[in-house]
């Protein structure tokens, strides 16, 4: 059977081991590789699960979804790709409500990240309800030591979270929620044209330039290949 690992953490700020490790620091000294991951694809989702962007960055990725939508044995008009992420979503909702339910008492649990034999989700989710879930490869660099295997997978794991918060603080707010277009509520979903479903004009993220900047900054991480 596959093994899933689930990561989360509470409040306190050891909950996860950050940069700057015993273990990490050893890494560095012997001229380790930095840890190095390949990113598959990048959903965010509103409070309610529609999906406002999703981008595809790997190949492996790409196969998949086509594989997918020809494989697909459902009704004409659905997109199984779509319907995909929307279990995504309801996973992701799903773990945090029972992680939340395991948090000591006192603290509120939060779910980073879900490693599978074949993945990691990494979930990062704001106070207003958006969350942001990448899926990358398992691969942390060097493995020919537990220990140290498995500082670099908590470290990569840490660099990822703080990847995608950058994204939502400096990329999503700067480029989407400042902008003139933006009205709350009225975002196009991924796949819906801009006119909407009711007639009336809704705001598209592709009329910004957060692609743009995401790309270029998940291209300048040292993780991202």
């Amino acid at each position: 059977t596959r093994r899933t690992r689930v990561a989360w953490a509470g409040n306190r700020n050891t909950s996860m081991p950050g940069p700057g490790t015993q273990e990490l620091t050893a890494l560095q000294a012997n001229n380790k590789p930095p840890p190095t991951m390949t990113v598959h694809s990048l959903h965010i989702f509103d409070r309610k699960g529609k999906t406002l962007f999703s981008k595809t960055y790997s190949q492996a990725a790409a196969v998949g979804q086509q594989q997918l939508r020809q494989t697909s044995q459902g009704p004409a008009e659905e997109d199984p790709v779509d319907e995909q992420r929307k279990l995504v979503f309801g996973m992701l909702f799903s773990l945090r409500e029972l992680v939340g339910s395991l948090a000591p008492e006192g603290e509120k649990g939060g779910l980073h990240s879900i490693r599978t034999g074949a993945s990691t989700l990494h979930n990062y989710e704001t106070l207003s309800g958006l969350r942001f879930a990448m899926y990358t490869t398992n691969d942390v660099g060097d493995t020919s030591s537990s220990r140290r295997s498995s500082a670099a997978a908590a470290d990569s794991n840490v660099s990822v979270r703080n990847a995608l918060q950058h994204i939502y603080t400096e990329l999503w707010v700067e480029s989407v929620i400042k902008s003139p277009l933006y009205r709350p509520g009225e975002m196009s979903m991924v796949g819906q044209s801009s006119s909407g479903s009711g007639g009336g004009d809704t705001f598209d993220i592709r009329s910004t330039n957060f692609e743009k900047k995401l790309d270029a900054f998940l291209q300048s991480m040292p993780w991202f290949r």
